[in-house]
C-alpha cells in the first residue's frame, strides 16, 4: 500500500516510511494513497479465519509485509481480544490482552515485529496506531459473526474515546474499507472540541485543556482530526485548518464541508461525574467493572442511542485493564483498590 500526507495527495511514500514517521517531509501525517473497499463476501471471508488471522491479512495489506498467524501469535498471544456481551446488545471489546494490560502494548508488539531489527528504541509512527486499530477492529468483527452476536453483513455502532482521535479514525478507515460499521461515536469528556466542530461548526485551536480523570481524553486540538478532514475533504481543506491551527484562530470551516465531517459520526460530552456514576452502575446491571475510559465511552453510546432511537449491536473499545486506573475505579466504586484488584480477577 502506498501513501500519500494529509497536506498533499500526489507525492507518494512507502508503508515503512508511515511505518517509521510520525509526519512526512511537508509536515503532513500519512494516510493511504486509496483503499478499495472489500466487496461484501471478501468481508464476509473473513470472517471464516481467526482472530489473529484476520489481523495479519489487514496488517500485511497495510504495511506490505508477509507476516503469518504464528508470528503474530509470538507477538500479541492467541486470543489478544476478548469480547464481553453486555445487556441492550452492547459488547465491551477488551484490546488489552496481549502481554500487559493496555492496548499500547499491542501496538508496540507488532510494531516491533514489522520493523524485525528489535531496536527496543524505535517507536511507531502515529500511522501504527491506527493500522493496528484497524485489523482489531476486522478481526473482532470477524467474531462477532462467528458467535452468532450479529448476522454476515449486518452494521455494528462502534463508540470510542476521541481523544487524539486516532480511534474513531481507525474506525474511519475500516468502514471506508468495507467493514459494515454503522455510526462511529466520538465520547469526549470536558474537553469537547470535536464536539465544538460537528455541532456548532467551528473549532478553537487554541484551547485551554481541562484536567479531568481521564488524561488521554484532555485535548483540545486532537491531532488526527487533520486525518478527518485531509480524508473526507481534501487537502485543500486539511491545509486551511492547518493554517488556522498555526496562527492560533478560530477554524470554521464550510457548510458542504461539515456535512461530510458529519457523515456517520456522532459525538457525545460525558462530564467526569457522569463517569464515575457509570462505573458502579454498569456492574450493578451486568456484575462488570470498566476502567474510567470505557465508561466514558459507554455513555456515550447510551447518549447516542436516546438521541437517535438506534438499537443495533453496538461495540464499546476497552483499551485498558480496569486496574490501569485502579484509584479512579476504587473511587467511583467506594472500595478499596485491593477490593477493585479482587473484582477485576473474577471477570
Amino acid at each position: 500500500m502506498q501513501y500519500v500526507t494529509t497536506r498533499n495527495h500526489h507525492d507518494c511514500y512507502t508503508a515503512q516510511r508511515a511505518l517509521t514517521e510520525r509526519r512526512g517531509p511537508d509536515g503532513g501525517l500519512y494516510i493511504p494513497f486509496r483503499l478499495d473497499p472489500f466487496s461484501p463476501e471478501e468481508t464476509e471471508g473473513l470472517s471464516a479465519l481467526t482472530f489473529n488471522q484476520r489481523m495479519v491479512r489487514i496488517l500485511n495489506l497495510l504495511f506490505d509485509t508477509r507476516l503469518h498467524e504464528t508470528d503474530l501469535g509470538y507477538a500479541i498471544g492467541r486470543h489478544p481480544v476478548r469480547l464481553v456481551p453486555m445487556s441492550h446488545r452492547i459488547l465491551i471489546g477488551e484490546c488489552w490482552h496481549s502481554s500487559g494490560r493496555e492496548f499500547a502494548r499491542m501496538v508496540r508488539g507488532i510494531f516491533r515485529l514489522i520493523r524485525g531489527d528489535g531496536n527496543p528504541s524505535a517507536q511507531p509512527g502515529a500511522w501504527v496506531d491506527i493500522g493496528v486499530r484497524i485489523a482489531a477492529l476486522f478481526g473482532i468483527y470477524g467474531e462477532l459473526v462467528r458467535s452468532g452476536e450479529i448476522s454476515p453483513g449486518a452494521a455494528v455502532d462502534i463508540s470510542v474515546v476521541s481523544g487524539d482521535f486516532s480511534a474513531p479514525m481507525s474506525a474511519w478507515y475500516a468502514r471506508t474499507w468495507g467493514l459494515p460499521i454503522g455510526n462511529i461515536v466520538c465520547c469526549c469528556n470536558e474537553n469537547s472540541a470535536v464536539w465544538d466542530l460537528i455541532y456548532h461548526g467551528q473549532l478553537r485551536t487554541d484551547g485551554i485543556s481541562l484536567r479531568t480523570a481521564t488524561p488521554e481524553a484532555d485535548v483540545t486540538l486532537p491531532e488526527g482530526l487533520e486525518r478527518l478532514i485531509s480524508s473526507a475533504c481534501g487537502e485543500a481543506e486539511a491545509l486551511r485548518f492547518v493554517d488556522s491551527c498555526r496562527i492560533g484562530k478560530v477554524y470554521a470551516p464550510p457548510e458542504a464541508v461539515l456535512r461530510k465531517l458529519r457523515e456517520g459520526i456522532w459525538v457525545s460530552v460525558v462530564s467526569g461525574e457522569r463517569m464515575s456514576s457509570t462505573i458502579p452502575s454498569v456492574y450493578a446491571t451486568n456484575s462488570y467493572l470498566l476502567s474510567p475510559y470505557a465508561a466514558l465511552s459507554h455513555a456515550g453510546l447510551l447518549d447516542y442511542r436516546v438521541g437517535t432511537g438506534e438499537t443495533r449491536c453496538a461495540l464499546v473499545l476497552a483499551e485498558r485493564n480496569p486496574l490501569c486506573d485502579v484509584d479512579t475505579v476504587a473511587g467511583a466504586m467506594k472500595m478499596t483498590a485491593g477490593e477493585i484488584a479482587g473484582l477485576s480477577q473474577k471477570q
